[in-house]
């Protein structure tokens, strides 16, 4: 697997419309659980910083003043509340990466998080590092957990390792966003996709729908950029497919994330 910063592409459309569909997953699964079993096979970073110029500015840059309106979305939520002192004009913005995302939704439901990421890129391993030493986080943000374990490695082979079926009622969600700096990414990320429902899994998978890399007998949920207000440069939109090997449960999901989807547009539109 080649090397991918996603520095440059934080907050863009992709992650804003990614990001908001992991958020509100993530939020039904923990609604009849106090702990969620989480894996990502393509982490990032934390957080980072956003700064003008960057692509940010056509994603999350079009809709920060509306924040204080998207409350009940918990994704904006949590944007919110990590940056509280910052002004709608503020040249420096918090912008959690999606583990971080997570681990902030766990924290505040007073759930238990278990959480089994993989990235191959140095700099993040770092970040990571730094990120989960006891000087970064206060004691209160260790009760009930979070048990969030970085892989320095490749994350298509390593998820097969914990991709069984298990005994554990938990919720288990896996995200895969792969890079596509390889040609062989997709029928990776198929066989992880594959493995995953097969041992009962909840998977996400993102995507541009231009390249249109996600299996097509998923049920998915598509975004065109323009009818949200967002600019995504030579991208037009972007999809996040949806599978499980529960269908009750899988038909629930998805029926809660047409409808946060088809709410959250309104009010964009709206505005």
């Amino acid at each position: 697997m080649g090397k991918y910063d996603h520095r440059v592409h934080a907050g863009n459309a992709g992650d804003v419309w990614k990001h908001f569909l992991l958020m509100e997953a993530a939020d039904w699964l923990l609604k009849g659980s106090n702990r969620l079993i989480y894996a990502e096979s393509h982490a990032g970073r934390p957080h980072y910083l956003l700064k003008a110029p960057g692509e940010w500015e056509e994603g999350i840059g079009r809709i920060w003043h509306l924040l204080p309106s998207l409350q009940s979305f918990v994704y904006f939520r949590i944007l919110s509340e990590l940056n509280p002192h910052q002004p709608q004009s503020s040249e420096e913005r918090l912008y959690p990466g999606s583990v971080r995302q997570i681990h902030e939704l766990a924290w505040r439901r007073g759930a238990e998080l278990q959480a089994e990421i993989w990235d191959n890129h140095p700099d993040v391993a770092a970040s990571w590092q730094n990120f989960l030493s006891p000087e970064s986080l206060p004691p209160i943000r260790l009760r009930p957990g979070p048990r969030i374990s970085f892989h320095f490695s490749d994350g298509f082979s390593g998820l097969l390792s914990i991709l069984r079926p298990s005994s554990d009622s938990s919720p288990r969600l896996l995200f895969i966003d792969p890079p596509h700096v390889e040609a062989q990414d997709v029928h990776m990320a198929e066989r992880l996709l594959q493995n995953a429902r097969d041992a009962g899994w909840t998977v996400l998978w993102w995507y541009m729908t231009d390249e249109m890399t996600a299996p097509a007998a998923l049920d998915a949920l598509e975004l065109d950029f323009a009818q949200a207000g967002l600019y995504g440069g030579r991208w037009k939109g972007a999809g996040v497919a949806v599978a499980g090997s529960k269908s009750s449960q899988h038909s629930g999901l998805f029926h809660h994330l047409q409808q946060r989807s088809e709410e959250l547009i309104r009010m964009l539109k709206w505005h």
